[in-house]
């Protein structure tokens, strides 16, 4: 789907208040080597929200390279065994253990956003609230189906959930 139609059906779920401040935005360096991609979101002209791969990436690998210690002896020989062994195993887990600890910190991967623009209007607002993808949960924050008295029983996890929970009781009150 043409991003283009991904960001009409996205901000036609956010609240009528927010609606004219928020866009989306999508971006791919084609002179980049494997055309480094990005999304934002801003309000009001101002950035709320960055997922980019390399960036994202680049943090991941440096983390698993402190953290590589801490996995089991690596097979000699590049095998097919090797997919079944516990270096393979416990190697994706810390992988996917470091992802997820970056995304509550606030970074965000551009591949893993795409998907997640994919996925959000299949959901229903429960679904979005209780997603484990920090975006979900962060754009679930804008979307009108969420009521006032339900954002005001709502704690932000991550910095995204936080600024989009902020701006949404903001906009609310005015």
């Amino acid at each position: 789907m043409q991003f283009s139609k991904m960001k009409k059906q996205m901000l036609s779920f956010v609240a009528p208040s927010l609606r004219p401040r928020l866009d989306l935005y999508a971006t791919v360096d084609r002179h980049f080597h494997d055309g480094e991609a990005r999304i934002w979101m801003t309000l009001d002209g101002e950035e709320i929200f960055r997922a980019e791969d390399l960036r994202f990436t680049h943090e991941v690998d440096r983390r698993y390279a402190l953290a590589k210690a801490r996995l089991p002896q690596k097979p000699e020989r590049i095998t097919v065994e090797i997919f079944q062994s516990d270096w393979y195993k416990t190697s994706r887990e810390l992988y996917e253990q470091i992802e997820h600890e970056l995304e509550q910190e606030g970074w965000h991967a551009n591949y893993n956003v795409q998907q997640d623009l994919l996925l959000y209007p299949t959901l229903s607002i429960d679904e979005a609230l209780s997603h484990p993808h920090a975006f979900i949960r962060g754009f679930a924050l804008l979307d009108r189906r969420v009521g006032k008295r339900r954002l005001e029983r709502i704690n932000g996890d991550t910095p995204f959930e936080f600024t989009c929970l902020k701006i949404r009781l903001e906009a609310e009150v005015n």
